[in-house]
């Protein structure tokens, strides 16, 4: 567990599954509006259970109020690093300093793991700009990770891109531990 004032960051466990799903649904739907068909999920019932088994799942919960506040995915990268993804807090508890504790969280489990960064991929539509997207990349650049290239959705991401109803790129970002 990691501890930070109220809030504990944890794997997470079956009984979180309601709240994360719907957590997760709820900030991808604002922060990726127009960007996939209608109706389409973020992150299912299938997909939780998934990261649940692979122990890439970790929760950000107060404590103090027994509450889920937000989620981060953790999971091995491509060389001797770790990806960080579906980083999410909840919109009353943003600003509090829990999403840079999560990425706190994996940047220290990747430095123990002697993992030379952590990566992580934001995806903005090519034909227009997306404020909430051009915010998380200058948040990212603000802790430390740096642009490394882009990439093009629909050939790294072939299962997703049906969904997609932008033309999209990805951009990673790499923080260095070494």
């Amino acid at each position: 567990m990691y501890l930070n004032c109220k809030v504990v960051i944890r794997e997470s466990i079956v009984s979180d599954k309601v709240v994360v799903i719907e957590m997760v649904n709820e900030a991808y739907d604002e922060c990726e509006k127009n960007f996939w068909v209608k109706d389409h999920k973020r992150l299912t019932d299938s997909q939780f259970c998934h990261l649940l088994q692979r122990k890439e799942l970790f929760i950000a919960e107060n404590t103090e109020k027994s509450v889920i506040v937000g989620c981060v995915v953790m999971s091995d990268a491509i060389g001797q690093g770790k990806d960080l993804s579906m980083l999410v807090v909840k919109p009353e508890f943003r600003r509090m300093g829990i999403g840079k504790m999560l990425i706190e969280f994996v940047v220290d489990s990747a430095r123990r793991e002697k993992c030379d960064y952590v990566g992580v991929q934001i995806l903005f539509p090519t034909s227009w700009q997306s404020p909430g997207k051009e915010l998380t990349k200058k948040w990212y650049l603000s802790l430390g990770f740096e642009f490394v290239e882009n990439g093009n959705f629909a050939e790294f991401f072939e299962e997703y891109s049906k969904y997609l109803v932008i033309d999209g790129t990805f951009s990673i970002y790499k923080k260095y531990l070494k």
